[in-house]
């Protein structure tokens, strides 16, 4: 199991680890590949799928399907979205059940590529420190300026990794810049604490929080009979970030990083991208000017699903669902 250290002690690092998948193939690779780093985690599989369709020997695995959520949840069964990784919703609620230090959640064609990937991943989600002066000279420091005192020590609630081989872009980037070139433009993760008052792509490939987050990081509805897919796990980081700094939490991009190796359809994402992407360029205006008042992770959350001024039927059901979704933890 995986050490870290916690100021001057160490102690063991409990993760729950939690994957969506409808491949046999690619999580039985998944399995291998991470079988050093998680020997001693509990691994959710969450299979999109009603009924398991392939079976699993080892002993930190536990199978989920739609016939676990069903019985599970019972009348907020629909809270989880099926045919769209974020059916990995699921995986976040049973994650909670084994009280982890932290949840870190992957898709099934991510590997390994940086060591000591808890480590990291716990580590981005120790205190931050975050600029709250800037100068107003270059070079020399005004009257006013601290000498010392210039940064906020802040909690982080969210580590958000990264991917190299093939990025997470949308389709009309894709075509734009990726396909069809015969060297592959180079891509960077930057390592930094997102900045208060921003927003950032959150992709949940290779993501971890603490507990305390599920409140605000509900995978939204996607995929099968919803008018959106592929934007879940970017508008619940735009939710996430909101009332993180809304209540005072820093959030992390940059390591540790993972291997992303497939390619999905470009022409598959692009339909299934276009009224989403319309969507994206409105949403982050609206949830910015939401006024939050409550000092809970799940008060903020109802408080953003009623005052969330989109309108239309897939926003008037997403916001019973917010709603439901933080009453769990009320």
């Amino acid at each position: 199991m995986a050490r870290v250290s916690l100021g001057k002690r160490e102690s063991r690092l409990k993760a729950v680890i939690v994957v969506p998948t409808i491949r046999e193939e690619y999580i039985e690779r998944f399995l291998r590949e991470w079988k050093a780093e998680f020997a001693d985690q509990l691994i959710l599989i969450v299979e999109d799928n009603p009924e398991p369709t392939f079976g699993i020997s080892a002993s930190n695995v536990i199978h989920f399907s739609w016939r676990d959520i069903d019985g599970e949840l019972g009348a907020d069964a629909d809270l989880v979205p099926r045919r769209t990784d974020c059916v990995r919703s699921f995986g976040f609620l049973k994650a909670l059940e084994h009280e982890p230090d932290m949840i870190v959640t992957l898709d099934d064609d991510c590997y390994p590529r940086d060591d000591d990937f808890l480590a990291s991943h716990w580590a981005g989600l120790q205190d931050a420190a975050s600029p709250a002066w800037v100068s107003t000279l270059d070079g020399l420091k005004p009257r006013g300026m601290p000498y010392v005192a210039r940064e906020r020590v802040l909690p982080t609630l969210i580590n958000h990794g990264m991917w190299d081989v093939v990025p997470d872009l949308d389709a009309p980037t894709q075509l734009v810049v990726w396909e069809g070139q015969q060297d592959e433009p180079e891509f960077h993760a930057v390592e930094r604490v997102v900045p208060r008052g921003r927003y950032f792509p959150m992709c949940g490939m290779n993501l971890a929080f603490r507990p305390e987050a599920v409140p605000c990081l509900y995978f939204l509805r996607m995929g099968r009979g919803e008018p959106y897919d592929r934007f879940g796990d970017i508008w619940a980081g735009i939710f996430a970030k909101r009332i993180c700094d809304h209540l005072g939490f820093a959030v992390r991009t940059g390591r540790p990083v993972v291997r992303h190796e497939r390619a999905s359809d470009v022409w598959v994402n692009l339909e299934k991208e276009l009224e989403a992407l319309r969507m994206n360029e409105k949403l982050w205006p609206m949830v910015d000017g939401v006024v939050l008042t409550s000092d809970s992770i799940a008060g903020c959350y109802v408080e953003l699903a009623e005052k969330l001024p989109a309108e239309g039927p897939y926003w008037d059901t997403l916001r019973s669902s917010m709603r439901r979704w933080a009453e769990r933890f009320l």
